[in-house]
């Protein structure tokens, strides 16, 4: 996809901007522990797909719920509060899109029956971030610096919307002996309670820069709404893999 392609760009041109002038100043450190952290991450994705209305598709078409594994991209801003823990919150956005076919059915020109299948999620909440080693080394009473190796270990509490989406041909067979081919748009939306928890390390290139690496898992359901209700609930967990930049502030 265009815009994920021109974000790993921004990323690294950031990155870049950011880390080249000012490689010098290394061992610079600040006055004081409290500080705002803002990060940008961008990674892989990988929606739960237990659920029924998942299984229903794979039953009657092509879908395969693992072709919906793409990409996400994670904003979080938090605040230092001292040198092990920091809280703040976040927003991470998915969106995926692929394509089916009847798996039973095709036209009188003998041509498969396609549609398309959109699945979006939003997680917003809030967030904490403990470094159990401490984020940096401490001088005196006031002087800190970033330490170059960082674990850390998230929780969040949240909400996390879904919008499902099917546009496309579909059959109706419910006369098995003369099924009929329509196009429509299928459409579901709502959210639920969502938690995260995650681990990570960040790696300190400047006195304000940080390489991210991380690990997600995100657990949230939602009655299936709209154009699919009956299909009980939708599983919206997820598992991410994220490499991003930490600005310092």
């Amino acid at each position: 996809m265009n815009w994920q392609l021109g974000l790993r760009g921004a990323l690294l041109v950031a990155l870049w901007a950011m880390v080249s002038p000012l490689a010098a100043q290394q061992n610079d450190y600040f006055d004081r522990t409290e500080m705002i952290y803002f990060e940008i991450n961008l990674g892989t994705h990988r929606p739960d797909n237990g659920s029924d209305l998942f299984q229903f598709f794979e039953e009657t078409s092509t879908f395969d719920a693992d072709d919906l594994d793409g990409f996400v991209v994670d904003f979080k801003l938090y605040y230092q509060l001292n040198n092990r823990l920091s809280i703040g919150g976040g927003v991470a956005v998915y969106d995926e899109s692929i394509s089916a076919e009847s798996r039973d059915f095709v036209d009188i020109e003998g041509r498969g029956i396609i549609h398309d299948t959109e699945f979006t999620t939003t997680w917003v909440g809030a967030q904490m971030v403990w470094t159990p080693f401490g984020a940096g080394e401490q001088f005196g009473s006031r002087g800190w610096a970033p330490k170059f190796f960082v674990p850390y270990l998230t929780a969040g509490l949240g909400f996390k919307s879904y919008e499902l989406i099917q546009d496309g041909e579909f059959v109706d067979d419910s006369n098995p002996n003369d099924p009929f081919i329509f196009s429509d748009r299928f459409e579901s939306d709502g959210d639920g309670l969502a938690t995260r928890l995650g681990c990570g390390f960040r790696l300190n290139l400047h006195r304000n820069v940080d390489l991210n690496f991380s690990l997600q898992q995100e657990w949230a359901e939602d009655d299936v709404s709209g154009s699919y209700s009956g299909f009980g609930d939708l599983d919206l967990g997820s598992q991410s893999a994220m490499i991003g930049i930490t600005f310092r502030i």
